[in-house]
């Protein structure tokens, strides 16, 4: 999926059901994305019934799938 550019990362592919509450209770599926080479981290994630897409994002924290997911999250109000 992601040949070329990414070659030199060792790609981790996770699928995440995140609840996000409003004005009502929304479920998204995501497939989040965790790159790693030598030099950095990066993460990606795909909401495809949304039609949602995190571009590859540099990550830092100590739980990376966690990051991700916060990430995902607050993509969730700016698409009702």
């Amino acid at each position: 999926m992601f040949k070329g550019v990414m070659d030199d990362f060792k790609v981790k592919h996770y699928l995440a059901e995140i609840d996000h509450v409003s004005d009502k209770l929304k479920s998204w599926s995501w497939d989040i994305y965790i790159a790693a080479n030598e030099k950095e981290i990066l993460g990606k994630a795909l909401a495809p019934a949304q039609g949602v897409e995190v571009p590859w994002t540099p990550l830092g924290g100590h739980d990376l799938l966690e990051e991700m997911m916060t990430i995902c999250e607050e993509q969730m109000p700016k698409h009702p």
